[in-house]
């Protein structure tokens, strides 16, 4: 398994939240969201959506449900903008 690290930045340069994700086999190309957290002060401007984009482009996303309530919102949302399938 593969754990990958990022931070989130926004168009000035700055870190406004951090991505960690997985890769439970680096032959196949699947990852996995451990979690996204975006600054309280930058969130609900479309960075955590960005990511998932970001990773969507380059991997077949799965999930492991373990959300925070917030967590389960944004993902509802997600699948409700079909940006992601369930």
């Amino acid at each position: 398994m593969d754990e990958y690290s990022c931070n989130i930045i926004n168009d000035k340069n700055n870190t406004v939240g951090y991505c960690k994700y997985y890769r439970p086999n680096i032959y196949d190309e699947v990852a996995i969201i451990e979690f996204i957290n975006i600054g309280y002060e930058h969130r609900r401007r479309g960075y955590a959506t960005a990511m998932v984009k970001e990773l969507q482009s380059k991997y077949e996303l799965k999930w492991d449900y373990r959300f925070s309530e917030v967590g389960r919102k944004w993902y509802d949302a997600l699948i409700k903008k079909g940006v992601i399938n369930e």
